[in-house]
């Protein structure tokens, strides 16, 4: 076999497994992104626990341990505690519109606001009618609904422990062997080191303003949100917080979703006084932290047009699912960077 052939058929076969290596590892995607995420967030942490305890020894499997756990004191206790409560305010929720007279002041409440609304704007529209709320037949739909997909339900719930699990120890050796996998990709790059290093800067910093500027802003509005509601007397303040922090990444909206039917619950329940606190802790509290705090660690480090990263969450969204939040700004950063080593032609040279 001639060496042109060789050359030829180790590419194919190269091709192959390269294929198929995508294939294997594309169901773990989501944790594995998230551990990398993860891993450059708290790399400086673990870098100061090592320099502290284990002199320095990168490779220490107890430092990323320690590195690990406390990860999950910071994070993942506080996500299950808040899941936790979340469900329990739900429940009280069902138990408040399951009674009959709490039920009846809600639908009062919300009738009187449909009507309220529809003279607001001249009668453009009927004002709707709530009397049809029934917690009772709501939770009959949902149980039925439950036991017919149940095989489904343990489904999703075990690949979700599954991926927890593929997360964890990925997120340990991302900690333990991250800087000797970056000194392999950089091996394996035909880019020369300095143009490599560029990249993963690039890449890195994109990952730091993804969860320093929406993720982390978004769960900071959450949590001032439920303080907020917490304060001024809107029941189940962890779940409309949460849910707030989710509606945080909606451009444009935010936790306006979220704060204005608590605002209207205070002022049509006939608490004018607390209605109006609300709306000032909304305003400055809640508001600012976007207004403010955002853009600057969005854009910090990355000098992305802000139109170009929304765009990117949003197809990142649509075409990766949940894990595009993260992958499609990823991938926009990595584009940016090839551009820059574009217009530099001199630089894009081998070892």
């Amino acid at each position: 076999m001639t060496t042109s052939h060789s050359n030829y058929f180790f590419i194919v076969i190269l091709s192959i497994a390269i294929i198929l290596a995508i294939l294997i590892f594309l169901p773990f995607l989501a944790p594995l992104v998230l551990a990398m995420a993860l891993a450059v967030i708290f790399t400086p942490l673990h870098r100061k626990i090592l320099s502290m305890f284990f002199k320095d020894n990168e490779k220490s499997s107890i430092g990323a341990l320690v590195t690990l756990i406390i990860v999950a004191v910071i994070v993942f206790v506080p996500i299950f505690l808040i899941v936790l409560k979340s469900y329990s305010e739900i429940k009280d929720m069902y138990a408040v519109l399951a009674t009959e007279t709490q039920r009846s002041q809600v639908v009062d409440a919300l009738n009187n606001a449909s009507q309220s609304l529809s003279r607001a704007l001249f009668g453009i529209y009927e004002p709707y009618s709530f009397d049809s709320i029934n917690a009772v037949e709501l939770l009959r739909t949902i149980t039925h609904w439950a036991f017919s997909n149940l095989n489904d339900i343990f489904a999703r719930v075990s690949k979700v422990v599954l991926e927890f699990f593929v997360m964890c120890i990925a997120l340990f050796y991302f900690l333990r062997d991250g800087r000797e996998l970056k000194r392999q990709l950089i091996k394996l790059s035909p880019l020369g080191d300095l143009d490599d290093e560029h990249i993963l800067s690039k890449l890195l910093q994109a990952v730091r303003s993804i969860f320093a500027g929406s993720i982390a802003v978004g769960i900071i509005q959450g949590i001032l949100t439920g303080i907020g509601f917490a304060i001024f007397g809107v029941p189940n303040p962890v779940l409309w917080g949460v849910f707030a922090a989710m509606a945080a990444l909606i451009p444009g909206i935010g936790t306006s979703l979220i704060l204005i039917p608590g605002i209207a619950y205070l002022f049509f329940f006939g608490s004018t006084g607390p209605a109006i606190g609300l709306l000032v802790w909304g305003f400055f509290a809640v508001g600012l932290i976007d207004n403010f705090l955002g853009p600057v660690l969005v854009n910090r480090g990355v000098k992305i047009h802000p139109f170009l990263i929304l765009l990117s969450v949003l197809g990142g969204l649509v075409f990766f699912g949940p894990i595009g939040f993260v992958l499609g700004p990823l991938i926009i950063a990595l584009l940016f960077a090839l551009l820059e080593l574009y217009k530099n032609p001199k630089s894009r040279v081998g070892k």
